[in-house]
């Protein structure tokens, strides 16, 4: 049985789309993400795919069997989180091969080839530069003595220090009408996103076994994750000349759909297939492997400083409200601090934005300081 990953380009001009009938009526397949990692615990998520038109949430697998299986049929289950996600605790792989077992919550079966185990080399280094376009480029470099050539796949979680438009000192409490010190503090927040990007490199184009700079995350110099630090987490997995050629003709397809010179729509071939019927595939490539990382980190006084930074605050407005109109304080708004009269101590009213502006976990960071930071 042969799998597919089908991608359609949709191209817009003065007339009509077209909208190919797959958008809105094709059957929905099994997505397979993650791979086995043999130096620490590994996640399998499970998902249905969705029509293009579709905007619901995606729908995950969470009531699968799932498991490995080596050769001689011996057996490692991998645990459900109910969400979708599929864990194998971290433990030693003795055998050389191991393939995937998935066993739906309807019934449906599917399997992977059998892959090998690979190991992984080390990272030689994680680096970053200026660019020509006013930019900061994150780079990897590697090499294994081996192997006669590399394949390489690398991801990345980014984390950033940023802050919000205003800085507040205190807090209506609506139970008892009362204004109060803020304690918890919701001005300063880090945020961490892994990498969206196909990131696979083949060493048989160099003359040397060995990858050179690999570019990996890249900023602007005036973005709201160069203002104050920023840090990531580089993973480098040895992947197969099968999963590296799976990978790259997936990258192919998605950095070009939708474009007037882009491929023409084709099937990407993963190792994952239905055992339970013949017109069903899976989406996804099945490996195996350790996982090497790095972190690496830039500050903004390394860094030139911009006119101006770019971020989620520019359109934030302060505004006030009077001592006598304070106890109906409500809405989508915090207090930010006390207007005081003259130098005070006595104040005239306060100071209020909006929760975006205030509190920065609004824009998806949390106030938990990372522990590397």
């Amino acid at each position: 049985m042969r799998r597919a990953l089908f991608f359609f380009i949709i191209l817009g001009s003065c007339i009509d789309p077209y909208q190919p009938p797959e958008l809105s009526s094709s059957a929905p397949f099994l997505i397979v993400d993650g791979f086995i990692n043999t130096s620490g615990t590994s996640k399998l998520t499970l998902s249905w795919s969705q029509n293009v038109l579709d905007i619901n949430t995606p729908n995950f697998e969470t009531q699968a069997t799932v498991w490995i299986e080596d050769e001689q049929g011996v057996v490692l289950n991998l645990i459900s989180d109910s969400q979708g996600n599929y864990i194998l605790p971290s433990q030693p792989l003795p055998s050389t091969n191991y393939r995937l077992m998935i066993l739906t919550s309807t019934s449906r079966q599917f399997q992977s080839d059998f892959v090998p185990v690979l190991q992984t080399p080390p990272i030689d280094s994680v680096t970053w530069h200026l660019t020509d376009d006013l930019g900061v480029a994150f780079t990897v470099s590697t090499h294994d003595d081996l192997t006669p050539e590399g394949l390489y796949k690398w991801t990345f979680e980014e984390t950033w220090e940023y802050r919000s438009a205003f800085g507040a000192s205190v807090e209506f409490d609506p139970n008892t009408k009362v204004v109060k010190p803020r304690i918890e503090n919701i001005y300063q927040c880090w945020r961490t996103e892994g990498n969206k990007d196909i990131l696979v490199e083949s060493t048989t184009r160099f003359k040397e076994n060995k990858v050179s700079k690999f570019k990996l995350a890249t900023f602007l110099q005036n973005s709201e994750k160069a203002k104050y630090k920023y840090s990531t987490l580089v993973k480098q997995q040895a992947i197969s000349k099968e999963a590296f050629n799976y990978w790259k003709q997936v990258r192919q397809t998605t950095e070009n759909i939708g474009t007037l010179f882009g491929p023409v729509p084709y099937k990407v071939e993963g190792n994952i297939h239905s055992s339970s019927n013949p017109n069903e595939f899976a989406v996804g490539y099945f490996s195996i492997s350790s996982v090497s990382t790095q972190r690496a980190s830039v500050s903004f006084n390394q860094l030139p400083t911009p006119i101006q930074y770019v971020t989620h605050y520019k359109d934030c407005e302060a505004f006030e409200i009077s001592l006598e109109l304070v106890n109906f304080f409500t809405g989508p708004y915090l207090l930010i601090d006390p207007i005081l009269v003259g130098n005070g101590p006595a104040i005239s009213g306060y100071r209020y934005g909006s929760l975006f502006c205030v509190d920065c976990r609004h824009v998806g960071g949390t106030t938990t300081k990372p522990d590397f930071w």
